[in-house]
């Protein structure tokens, strides 16, 4: 063999070795694009599936998620089920779904997995985390197909920040009725005060008496209620006048 035969095959070579290396990084998904054509004429063929946009959204979403086989072999967690059972996601698939599941809950976990027809079902159960502490998720398991076979995707809300949410919620709704109630409070105060001093004003000591009355009593009341029932009975009651001598106009 001639050295430009030589130099010839080892080009082929080097050309067949790339190509390989190409391949194999396409199959492994580590490239997105190929460019394809010379520089002044050349197209861009992108490589990236379909479902990525959904696969980066599983991946990264607040809620647990889990793919089984019919048997309940777990075939995929994301990272936030595995974050939240403190576990590697890696040494969760290969392992029976089931095993993470309290031992009173596994009847309801096996129903859930069944084909009962529906859409989703839905229920509550517990989950034990890898240090033996339990946590309570609301598990909704749907059944996919893929290709004929058939897999279940769950996915799982850590009900403890649920019930969190809830609570931040209601209370602020109940800071906001305080808040209302204290300004309803305040205006009934000041309203009542401008009507005595202007009773006060026209010598109308009766008048003026009974504006503060009325405003005593509806702010003894509303004050009550903003003390949530921590008042002691009688104690925002006054035992005897403010005043034993009368008001000069």
């Amino acid at each position: 063999m001639s050295d430009a035969e030589q130099h010839h095959l080892d080009e082929l070579h080097e050309q067949v070795a790339y190509l390989e290396s190409a391949l194999a990084a396409i199959s492994r998904g580590g490239v997105d694009a190929v460019v394809v054509g010379e520089q002044d004429d050349a197209k861009l063929y992108t490589l990236t599936s379909a479902d990525r946009p959904y696969r980066v959204i599983v991946e990264n979403m607040g809620e647990g998620a889990i793919t089984v086989s019919e048997g309940g072999v777990i075939l995929y967690a994301n990272p936030r089920i595995a974050e939240l059972l403190g576990v590697e996601r890696e040494a969760m698939v290969g392992r029976d779904v089931i095993s993470y599941v309290a031992a009173e809950q596994q009847p309801a976990l096996a129903g859930l997995l069944s084909d009962t027809g529906a859409e989703t079902r839905r229920a509550e159960l517990t989950l034990t985390r890898v240090d033996a502490t339990t946590m309570s998720f609301q598990v909704a398991v749907s059944d996919l197909d893929l290709e004929g076979v058939t897999v279940r995707c769950l996915v799982l809300t850590d009900l403890a920040m649920q019930k969190r949410y809830e609570q931040q919620l209601a209370d602020a709704a109940t800071v906001t009725e305080r808040q209302r109630m204290a300004r309803e409070v305040n205006d009934t105060i000041v309203q009542g005060l401008v009507t005595a001093e202007m009773a006060l004003d026209l010598a109308d000591l009766a008048r003026a008496r009974e504006a503060i009355v009325s405003t005593s009593a509806h702010a003894r009341e509303w004050i009550g209620e903003l003390a949530d029932g921590r008042m002691e009975p009688g104690s925002a009651v006054r035992s005897e006048p403010a005043r034993t001598k009368p008001v000069n106009p």
